[in-house]
């Protein structure tokens, strides 16, 4: 058996899991195995932050045509704009029942503010993704249209691999002044910070995996498996709630690894099922210390 057959068997199976399918793999036995197989867990994620740069000046202005999504807009001339680092309803989980009304309100709330009109945009790094669309921020009206999102609570804070800190930063005041004033959905009860304290997991809980989500809580033990750092808020890691922490978010996180049990921590990312809910995080900055 070589080691790259297993690898993408192992990959075939991790790739099954983070699309919402229950998995007879323990998290501990898979990356266990992919590190004994001398694979990289970090490898498929490295890949996919390969874009190519933009033709376009790193700033211009641009009328706006169409708004289709939360985080996404057409310009006059055809090309496609993508907001970097907010999630709103209509993409913070794969499929939002059609009776969910509240899934377009950002993207309509965006549209009032943008549609027919000229904005100024301005390119992230990387000013493109792999689908060709211009990542960048849009201005319109000196206001910079993603924190104008957060601030409204119509959009959360999910950071992109590579984001840059004070980016983020700026983003998560916008948010936190949403949540201390209970904006939009913070209101509603759409958006909300779940509580991870280790109980057992009930009925609700189980069903609000395969979505993005804000954790809160106490973590009791670290444990190093197969590179990743996995922090475990519960007495059994198989059913309670655990953040998997890649290499490079560890690398960057304000303490080590010996002094985070007992600390409460803020945590943002997608919740899979796996063994009780896993939140996979690739990025300091989506960890934040409380």
């Amino acid at each position: 058996m070589s080691k790259t057959w297993l690898a993408e068997r192992v990959y075939g199976q991790y790739a099954d899991c983070a699309a919402g399918a229950q998995s007879g793999f323990s998290r501990r036995s898979l990356l266990t195995v992919l590190a004994g197989a001398g694979a990289s867990v970090a490898g498929p994620i490295a890949i996919r932050r390969s874009f190519a740069a933009p033709e376009a000046a790193a700033s211009f202005l641009a009328r706006v045509t169409a708004v289709d999504g939360s985080d996404r807009l057409r310009l006059a001339d055809g090309r496609r704009v993508i907001l970097p680092h907010i999630l709103g309803p209509d993409r913070d989980r794969p499929m939002p029942p059609p009776t969910d009304g509240d899934r377009h309100r950002a993207a309509q709330a965006l549209a009032d503010r943008v549609l027919g009109r000229e904005v100024r945009i301005d390119l992230a790094e990387p000013g493109q993704d792999r689908y060709g669309r211009l990542r960048a921020r849009v201005i319109c009206d000196g206001e910079d249209m993603a924190e104008w999102q957060c601030r409204a609570g119509t959009v959360r804070v999910f950071p992109e691999p590579g984001a840059a800190e004070d980016r983020i930063a700026e983003l998560l005041r916008a948010e936190d002044a949403a949540r201390t004033a209970a904006a939009g959905h913070w209101a509603d009860g759409r958006f909300s910070v779940r509580l991870v304290n280790g109980d057992p997991m009930d009925d609700e809980q189980e069903a609000a995996t395969d979505r993005f989500d804000i954790a809160l809580g106490t973590i009791r033990r670290v444990t190093p498996i197969g590179g990743r750092l996995h922090l475990e808020f519960g007495e059994d890691w198989r059913t309670d709630f655990t953040v998997g922490l890649e290499p490079r978010a560890e690398r960057s996180l304000p303490v080590a690894r010996e002094f985070l049990p007992g600390r409460v921590i803020e945590a943002r990312g997608w919740v899979r099922f796996w063994n009780g809910p896993y939140m996979e995080v690739a990025e300091a900055v989506c960890i934040r210390l409380r």
